[in-house]
Parts: structure tokens; sequence; C-alpha cells
């Protein structure tokens, strides 16, 4: 909404006020008042509220994956969504502690800790059981269960991934935990893994199956009990007609349409049905993650 005013004070009689000074200033204290409330007005009508997602994307893919569902969700409720890009996960971290964002995209164990911490309503999530698995070379005599991997080196994604915090998860001594060998993508971390960069490998199920489907170069060392899929939540802004709403709305065939980069992205044919139950406790995973502990805000 744009004001624009414009005050004359010129008259025939030579530029005089034809006013006193006393009405003078009452008028001006209305066009302040005016000014003000029109002012107020706008803020409202401009409110807007933030999506975002960990930074795995680069800026530009991250718009082309998550765009489509802010650009339809602001179509269902009328209000403004839009997407914003954290730049790194330092950013992502904080500015999710701070309860900045609206609705996020991530892992169950950031899902979890919302829900637990913020309030945050769970809307739909990728369908499935998620395991990881603590993979070794298969002739890796040295390395034959997960103990064994003290002081070793484990490839993997950097923390605070949902794998590499499993891993850290299984030993309760912090001085006697794997050395973590940071790679980029789940192919590129088993590879680098058969290439002995590393004793042993962190990999999704899913993946593990493709890469090494018949057990043929690796073995299992271990297997974590299946948690929910990734999923989107949003913050207690939204009531809970809204929330409702745009659960639905995501799983029509309009929504698949908005979804599908996303779906695409994490190799997912369809979305469900999200309920907080199914991710209570996994925020557990996080109590050794700065900023995310029982003292951490």
């Amino acid at each position: 909404m744009r004001l624009i005013i414009i005050i004359n004070y010129n008259n025939s009689q030579g530029g005089k006020s034809c006013v006193n000074e006393r009405s003078h200033s009452v008028n001006q204290s209305n066009l302040l008042f005016l000014v003000l409330l029109l002012t107020s007005v706008n803020c409202i009508a401009e409110e807007s509220y933030l999506f975002s997602a960990p930074p795995r994307e680069t800026v530009e893919d991250g718009i082309l994956t998550y765009g489509p569902v802010a650009e339809y969700l602001s179509q269902v409720l009328s209000k403004k969504i839009e997407y914003r890009h954290p730049g790194n996960w330092l950013s992502y971290s904080a500015d999710m502690r701070k309860g900045k964002y609206d609705l996020v995209f991530d892992g169950p164990h950031f899902v979890s800790w919302r829900i637990n911490r913020l309030r945050h309503t769970p809307v739909v999530k990728i369908p499935g059981g998620f395991v990881f698995r603590f993979v070794a070379e298969k002739n890796n005599t040295q390395v034959r269960k997960v103990n064994d991997l003290v002081g070793k080196r484990v490839c993997g994604h950097a923390p605070p991934n949902q794998g590499t915090l499993r891993l850290y998860n299984e030993f309760d001594n912090p001085m006697r935990l794997p050395i973590l060998v940071t790679e980029k993508g789940w192919r590129n971390i088993y590879k680098a893994m058969l290439k002995g960069r590393c004793d042993a490998a962190i990999l999704p199920d899913k993946i593990y199956r493709k890469v090494d489907p018949r057990n043929e170069q690796s073995k299992i060392l271990f297997s974590s009990n299946p948690v929910p899929g990734q999923a989107i939540t949003v913050s207690p802004r939204f009531n809970r007609v809204e929330v409702v709403k745009m659960r639905d709305a995501l799983l029509t065939r309009q929504g698949e349409q908005a979804t599908l980069a996303l779906r695409s992205r994490f190799a997912t044919p369809k979305l469900t049905a999200a309920s907080s139950q199914e991710y209570d406790g996994i925020y557990a995973l996080l109590a050794n993650t700065y900023g995310f502990g029982q003292d951490g805000f």
C-alpha cells in the first residue's frame, strides 16, 4: 500500500497561510496520525512467513527445489510464504534455534527437536522408515563390529548429519570416537571407503542397496532402528485450520506438482501425512550438538 500526500500551503494571498497557527498544528497532528495508521496497515498487509531447508543445495537449486512449495502454499493460505536459503549450516542452525523459520523441511532429528522445543507441527513427510548402515570393506579383517571403529577412520557427512550423529551415538566415551573423514555425497563416501581413505562408511540403507546390492564388496557392521523420513514442519504462527489446510493441499494433485522438484531431489514418488508422535524422542541424537542440547537454545 502506498500513500502519496501533497501539501500546498500557498493561496491567492501571496503565499500567506489562510489558516491560523492552531488550525495548522491540528492538521499536522491528524496528518501524522493518518500516516502512522496507514504504515501500520501496510506492514500487516506485507507480513510474510519464512520457509527454509538445510544448505545442501546451491542457492539456485534451493530456489528450484523449495520455491514452488512456498508459492503453492502462499496461494493455498492467501499469505506470503517465501523460501530463504540459509547460506551455511551455522546460520541455518542458529536461525532455527531462534525460531526464525515458520516452515522447515529437513531430517527427523531436527523435526523432533522443533516439535519438542519450538512447538512445531509436522505436516507431510517422505514415507518409509529411514535406516542407516555402517559398512566396511569386505576383506577388512581389522573391522568386524562397531566397537572396532574406535580410533578408526569413518567416511561420512559432517555433523549434524543424522548418519554421523547415529555413529557417535554408539559410543559412550567421547574420547574413543572414530575419526570422521568428510566427503560430499553418499556415493562418494562409499567410493572413498573402497579406495582405502577410511575403514568404514556411513550410508542410508536405500543408497547402500544400490551401490552394493549383493554385499559383494562390503559387509554391514551395524543397522540403525528405522525412523520416519524427512518432513515439513510449521510453526505456531499457523493455526490448526491452516495446518490442516496445508497438509491436505500438499497431498492433492496440485500439491504433487508443487513438490515435484523436492520429491525428485530426494527420490520419493510421493509425500504422506506426518504426525508428532512418530518423531517422539529422536531429538536425543542432537544432545551433544552445540546449541541443541538440554541447555542450548
